[in-house]
């Protein structure tokens, strides 16, 4: 645990969680028994969870799951990397304890009755988080737990930050059409969602295989 340090960005991802549960907590007599869990492309809600699953879920996940990435990287064989990015692996923790606990107050409010398009927005914080994610991707540098791992990227420190620069400019222009796809609707908003996944997931793996290739040759 001695690669384990506390940050500013850790303080905040404690504080936005427990500020979110609270506003559950207080409401959790007017909320109904179920409570919507995830949204399709179209933002309608596709699933609905018991209360106490969704509270818990959201809640936990906006404070855990980013705390957890500062003990993981202990167990990482390339640790000693991450302190290379340290202020790109902080922000990103703190996007993903941020997006988690916008579900969470989004997901309570609609409980309550709020006229608001949860789906819209969400897919909108989405957008948002990719593309400050895409902003910090050129300085990650090769580990086994965070970012772009490919059997190529993980064997050439050349492929990885070649395909991370790359990576970078693709999930900003993803972000950018999840966003834009977000305050539109029908085929044209799910064609823009669609095409930015695969920006940000395909595009990347597949130019680690070329560019591995082609270091090689």
């Amino acid at each position: 645990m001695k690669d384990f340090k506390w940050r500013w960005q850790d303080t905040l991802i404690v504080i936005l969680g427990l500020a979110s549960l609270a506003y559950a907590l207080i409401n959790y007599g007017k909320l109904p028994q179920e409570l919507p869990a995830q949204w399709g492309i179209s933002g309608k809600v596709n699933r609905y969870w018991d209360k106490n699953i969704a509270i818990f879920m959201f809640g936990i996940l906006g404070i855990v799951l980013p705390l957890i990435m500062q003990f993981t990287r202990s167990i990482d064989p390339k640790r000693e990397n991450y302190k290379k990015f340290e202020n790109a692996y902080a922000m990103s923790r703190l996007a993903i304890g941020v997006l988690f606990n916008l579900m969470l107050v989004l997901t309570v409010a609609y409980g309550l009755g709020k006229d608001i398009n949860v789906g819209k927005i969400a897919i909108g914080a989405l957008g948002v988080m990719f593309i400050a994610l895409g902003n910090y991707m050129p300085q990650v540098k090769d580990n086994y737990l965070f970012g772009v791992r490919t059997a190529w990227t993980l064997s050439s420190p050349e492929v990885w930050r070649k395909t991370h620069r790359l990576s970078g400019r693709m999930w900003m222009i993803g972000g950018l059409l999840i966003f834009g796809g977000a305050f539109l609707s029908g085929v044209l908003s799910q064609t823009l969602i669609i095409t930015a996944l695969v920006l940000v997931i395909l595009v990347p793996v597949l130019y680690s295989w070329i560019i591995s290739r082609q270091l090689k040759s």
